[in-house]
């Protein structure tokens, strides 16, 4: 499976526990910088079976592009938590 990050800086406890879930390709994109605004990076995030938003550490324009690029059911928008990504994850996938 893959998962796509957006937001967050210091995201090695959230990779080191997708990895344990059996996600095998993790992207991270900060969602903060001006390159990362643009819908391009959205667009990419149609081939990933989960995104991830960290919303403490996001840009409010990525957070509207993204809420309007709603094609992947698949979003997790919550704080940097590994207990609530793990969480959430369980939700979608009935883990």
């Amino acid at each position: 499976m893959s998962v796509l990050i957006i937001g967050g800086d210091k995201i090695e406890t959230v990779v080191k526990g997708l990895k344990n879930k059996g996600f095998e390709e993790i992207k991270h994109i900060s969602g903060r910088k001006n390159g990362d605004k643009v819908n391009s990076s959205i667009s990419k995030a149609e081939r990933y079976d989960l995104i991830i938003v960290l919303t403490d550490y996001i840009n409010h324009c990525m957070v509207t592009n993204l809420k309007k690029c709603n094609s992947n059911k698949r979003i997790i928008f919550c704080r940097r938590s590994w207990p609530l990504i793990e969480e959430n994850i369980k939700k979608i996938f009935k883990l």
